[in-house]
């Protein structure tokens, strides 16, 4: 009799160093198992791929594009918006912002980009110097910050925006004299120089939203000249106003001296008029002045009264 050997159509049964043979052994499917298996390996995978490269999350801040550079085809053109991304742990991902920037460059260590005096130094259409302290505010442009990861990299203030600036405000302050750059025509020129920096770096993705000239220092020399023509101005403006005001004055005294005559006048005529009116009546009764006289000496502390009764001794009435 021959023994048939049916080893090989047994289940082996799961190996002993199998993570998932237990669970196996308490009736969950091979199918399962098999799947669980696959999602194993993929994440020891991932973990092995994140040690290697770098996390497979990216979180992009507010105000933020990620711009994402791949092992196998370097600079990638769909740019990362704000959240959080996977990505593969062969790509790396530069934030860039996206919010108004400023460049200043100015005088006064402590506020410029660079440590130290940064004044620019430009020519007017005089040949004099001006020393200008300059604040730019820019933003990036979202879909073109891949571009400018390519071709400039992250410090790409200093490599164009930096050069820009001195170069339009140099070429706008040679076309105007220092007066009107320290005064006249200061917000104008601004503007004209704005205009031309945002033309130079559109095509780098870079928009020029404002130029704020915040200091001109002009010439030792023009700096005091117009000191002295600021202070004779000054000195005119005050003269003019004292001369106003003794203008002002003297048609005051003019104004009164007028009041106090017509004043008098109708005061004389008033009483020319009284006296003519009184000789008119005294013409026509001459015991008038009797009584008047007596009816002025009434309440007076008078011992003896002598009454005129036949001659006029205080008014000729017949004048």
């Amino acid at each position: 009799m021959v023994m048939e050997d049916n080893w090989d159509d047994k289940d082996p049964g799961p190996a002993k160093d199998d993570p998932f043979g237990d669970l196996i052994n308490k009736g969950i499917p091979p199918v399962v198992g098999r799947i669980l298996r696959s999602l194993a390996v993929v994440m020891a995978i991932l973990v092995l791929f994140s040690v290697m490269f770098g996390s497979i999350f990216v979180s992009v801040g507010a105000g933020e594009v990620g711009v994402k550079f791949s092992q196998f085809g370097g600079v990638q053109d769909d740019e990362l918006g704000e959240g959080l991304h996977i990505v593969p742990p062969w790509v790396s991902v530069t934030k860039y912002s996206v919010r108004t920037q400023t460049y200043t460059m100015s005088s006064k260590s402590s506020e410029g980009e660079i440590v130290g005096d940064d004044q620019i130094n430009a020519l007017t259409s005089e040949g004099l110097t001006l020393g200008l302290d300059m604040t730019v505010r820019y933003r990036v442009i979202p879909d073109a910050v891949s571009g400018i990861h390519q071709t400039l990299g992250t410090n790409y203030a200093e490599k164009v925006i930096r050069p820009t600036i001195k170069s339009v405000i140099r070429d706008v302050v040679s076309g105007n004299t220092a007066m009107q750059v320290y005064g006249e025509q200061r917000q104008v020129i601004s503007v004209k120089m704005q205009s031309d920096m945002e033309s130079a770096l559109i095509d780098d993705g870079i928009i020029v939203e404002e130029v704020l000239m915040r200091n001109v220092q002009l010439p030792e020399r023009l700096a005091d000249a117009i000191e002295l023509k600021l202070q004779a101005d000054q000195d005119a403006q005050r003269m003019v106003f004292v001369k106003q005001k003794e203008q002002l004055e003297a048609e005051r005294k003019i104004i009164e001296a007028n009041g106090i005559a017509n004043s008098t006048i109708i005061q004389a005529t008033g009483e020319s008029e009284a006296l003519r009116i009184i000789n008119q009546e005294l013409s026509k009764n001459s015991n008038l002045i009797d009584y008047k006289y007596v009816q002025m000496l009434q309440g007076k502390d008078i011992q003896t009264m002598i009454v005129p009764t036949d001659q006029g001794l205080i008014l000729d009435a017949s004048s």
